[in-house]
């Protein structure tokens, strides 16, 4: 009488595993692979090492001379460089549910250079660093940021969305160097290509 609930027993076996396997691939999606450092590189856990992957909450900070490249499951690329500290707040991607996308980081000081991935490319708006002063949203974009007198802006490709109590600035790659004052006293952004760029921006306020 036992032999029928075998083929029973091993459909069960196998749905939980699948489904056990589907909640791994999930928080696996969540996490980020130090691909790339050298130098002094901690997180709030301990020494970072070359192939760990980090979790959201994670703080990771670069000592002098020392850089991070973080690659997350989106194709997202974040690099640190010397004299950094970076959180990753929040991350969610999820290759067939693109309303749970989410990532959202804080550059507390040093400089960091993010390259978008699937989930800032096919959900714009859900990628967010925030900075001192204002909260940075790409869209489909190539950029560096650093903190100096006291934040500098760079975009390699895209647009970025700078935001702050003051209104919203899009910033271009084709921007050159701009300095926004006004309601904007506490934000400065600049680009580091050369004065012979050409410059634009577009401002709206709410």
């Amino acid at each position: 009488m036992g032999t029928p609930f075998l083929p029973l027993m091993r459909r069960t076996l196998f749905v939980l595993a699948a489904a056990g396997l589907v909640t791994a691939t999930q928080q696996v999606q969540a996490d980020a692979e130090v691909v790339y450092l050298n130098g002094n590189v901690r997180s709030d856990r301990g020494p970072v090492a070359q192939g760990q992957r980090v979790s959201p909450g994670t703080t990771i900070t670069t000592g002098p001379g020392a850089q991070a490249d973080l690659h997350f499951s989106d194709r997202q690329r974040v690099l640190l460089g010397e004299n950094t500290t970076f959180r990753i707040a929040a991350f969610n991607y999820v290759p067939r549910e693109p309303q749970a996308d989410r990532a959202s980081f804080q550059l507390l000081r040093g400089s960091v250079r993010l390259a978008s991935g699937a989930a800032g490319s096919r959900s714009p708006g859900v990628v967010a660093l925030q900075i001192p002063q204002a909260t940075l949203s790409p869209r489909g974009t190539d950029f560096m940021v650093a903190l100096v007198n006291p934040a500098y802006l760079k975009v390699l490709q895209g647009a970025v969305a700078v935001t702050n109590g003051g209104g919203t600035v899009v910033s271009g790659a084709s921007i050159g160097k701009s300095a926004l004052w006004g309601a904007w006293a506490a934000l400065l952004v600049g680009a580091l290509a050369s004065d012979s760029v050409s410059s634009h921006s577009t401002t709206s306020h709410p």
